[in-house]
C-alpha cells in the first residue's frame, strides 16, 4: 500500500486548486461592483475552461446595458469569445501597480 503515487499527489492538489477557485467564484458571484471596488478592485478576471484569460474593467463592465454599480457580478453574463463558452469562473484584480522597488 505504501505512500500515494505521484499521479495521486498531483490529482489530489489539482482538485484542492479547483476547490479554491470555485470558492473564490462563489464568494464574487455573490457581490456588487460597488463592493468589488470599494474593496480597492478594479476589474473582474474572467477565466475560460479553454484558458482564455480576460481582465474586464469595471468601468467597461459599467458601461453595458443594465449593469449598475449596485448589479451583482453573478447576475452579469458572460461568455468566452474563443470557444463560446458560458461557464466562466468570476475573481477580481486591482490593476494597482506594485509597491516593491
Amino acid at each position: 500500500m505504501g505512500s500515494p503515487s505521484r499521479t495521486d499527489r498531483e490529482q489530489a492538489r489539482v482538485s484542492d486548486m479547483s476547490q479554491g477557485r470555485v470558492e473564490i467564484d462563489q464568494y464574487w458571484r455573490t457581490r456588487t461592483i460597488n463592493e468589488a471596488q470599494l474593496q480597492g478592485y478594479s476589474c473582474l478576471r474572467l477565466t475560460c475552461g479553454c484558458g482564455r484569460i480576460t481582465d474586464y474593467p469595471f468601468v467597461l463592465l459599467l458601461q453595458r446595458r443594465g449593469v449598475t454599480r449596485h448589479s451583482f457580478i453573478g447576475n452579469i453574463r458572460f461568455r468566452c469569445k474563443e470557444c463560446g463558452g458560458k461557464d466562466i469562473t468570476i475573481g477580481v484584480r486591482s490593476q494597482a501597480p506594485s509597491l516593491t522597488w
